[in-house]
């Protein structure tokens, strides 16, 4: 894991970070070349604080030192927060040195400094769609489902050896009423393919030609469903895709299958161009908590309707994080977080979940013991999904906010001024042209900008910023 800043008044978090120091302690009155060290800087237990600006002009005493705080960030991340250098006093004109460079606006706004962890993007959850075999009769067994995915199984539509009519009634002159999938040889005449995604309503796949259409809810049908059987939870999972689907016209979503509720399961069936029988068997659809998208496919077209039929996922984005345990405290569910993605952009995501175990990353040189290092699991959601793209699954980084400050004026870090007394101000252009130092307290250095806090500083006052 590595730690950058961020900074919330420029847009979204870029990978940018202060570059290398450029000046030498406050006080020595001389503009330093560039690549100065750590050492060239004063620390922030050891910097003075800033006297007020005397505008005596002595270029041999006075002449103003150029601060770069590419060195004061990185030794603030790696003593884990803010850096807050020696306060400053309010400013009087002073005299005007030559200066080159531009002016820009002070910004008010948050500043935030970030601890980034690589993490990986895919999507929610898991499971497996499931085809059943028909249910025996009417109000009679328990589901008959071959298995159950996380938080539902689904299932299949009906079978038999006859498809059916382009009316969707059956062959041979049957009423209305009947249903020859129920028995006979059923078979996978339509598949999903892998990345296809579904939401409730739609069809995954078709059994003798017929639609088999994704139900939401946390448990399958274990029995067929029709007017007579008893109450139970099934009636009202079924009642409530039907209202949700726009069927439910008179219909009261409870526990008891009454008139309304068979009316309700015709005018589904006649949109799906099958038998109107009023009745729905557990192999008719299919049930998952939510959307799905297709993993992986188990099955071939041909094959006998039952078992396994495909590997889902969720449709929502997700990525994770596998955050080490001393970095623990930079998580807290609900949190916003940056999410710098592979083609560089970055998006914002909210962490949703944070693991309670903590498990060892495998050492990649097993053979220097030792294992890897302890970490827990954090998910995260991306705010707009869209984002991502079409990427399955890709490595991305995430930013976690380690410092932050709020509504708060800062500058660039090259606007800052070290004093040849002491301290550090902003030389702030005039309206009529003239220049006049402000003596300032720097707060947090984040992305190349410094919280400062100064007297008669305001949002929108130009200051001047040299060329390099």
């Amino acid at each position: 894991m590595t730690d950058r800043v961020s900074n919330a008044v420029t847009g979204p978090v870029t990978d940018q970070a202060a570059g290398p120091g450029t000046g030498p302690a406050a006080g020595t009155g001389h503009r330093p070349a560039r690549g100065a060290t750590p050492d060239d800087l004063p620390s922030a237990a050891t910097a003075p604080t800033a006297p007020t600006p005397t505008g005596r002009g002595r270029r041999g005493t006075r002449t103003r030192a150029f601060v770069i705080a590419a060195v004061a960030v990185l030794a603030a991340l790696g003593a884990g927060g803010a850096v807050v250098l020696a306060p400053g006093g309010p400013g009087k004109a002073a005299a005007r040195p030559e200066e080159h460079g531009t002016t820009t606006p002070i910004v008010r706004g948050d500043l935030t400094v970030t601890a980034d962890v690589d993490g990986t993007l895919g999507y929610t959850g898991t499971g497996s769609l499931y085809a059943q075999a028909p249910a025996p009769a009417p109000d009679k067994g328990s589901g008959q489902g071959q298995g159950d995915s996380p938080g539902g199984a689904p299932r299949p539509q009906g079978g038999g050896p006859s498809s059916p009519s382009p009316s969707g009634g059956p062959k041979g002159g049957a009423g209305p009423d009947a249903d020859d999938q129920d028995s006979g040889t059923r078979l996978f005449t339509g598949l999903p393919k892998v990345g296809d995604s579904f939401k409730r309503g739609d069809t995954v796949y078709h059994v003798n030609g017929r639609p088999v259409p994704l139900f939401q809810g946390e448990a399958p049908l274990w029995r067929a469903l029709t007017k007579g059987v008893p109450d139970g939870p099934d009636v009202r999972l079924l009642e409530q895709n039907l209202a949700a689907l726009g069927f439910g016209k008179d219909l009261q979503v409870d526990e008891k299958f009454t008139d309304a509720t068979t009316a309700a399961v015709k005018r589904w069936q006649k949109s799906l161009g099958v038998p109107q029988t009023g009745r729905v068997d557990p192999s008719a659809i299919v049930v998952q908590p939510g959307p799905v998208r297709i993993t992986a496919v188990k099955v071939v077209v041909g094959a006998p309707a039952q078992g396994e039929v495909a590997a889902v996922s969720g449709t929502g984005r997700q990525i994770s994080v596998n955050l080490p345990v001393d970095k623990q405290t930079l998580a807290k569910q609900g949190d916003k977080v940056t999410v710098r993605l592979p083609d560089g952009s970055s998006t914002a995501g909210t962490i949703t979940s944070i693991g309670t175990v903590a498990a060892k990353e495998e050492n990649p040189n097993p053979g220097l013991g030792g294992g890897g290092k302890a970490t827990v699991q954090v998910l995260v959601a991306l705010d707009r999904p869209e984002d991502a793209g079409t990427l399955d699954g890709a490595p991305v980084t995430v930013g976690f906010t380690s410092r932050s400050r709020k509504d708060v004026l800062s500058v660039p870090v090259n606007a800052l001024v070290a004093l040849a007394e002491g301290g550090y101000a902003v030389e702030v252009a005039e309206a009529a042209g003239s220049r006049r130092l402000i003596g300032v307290k720097p707060g947090l250095f984040a992305n190349g900008r410094v919280e400062i806090d100064g007297e008669g500083l305001r949002e929108d006052q130009k200051v001047l910023v040299p060329s390099p």
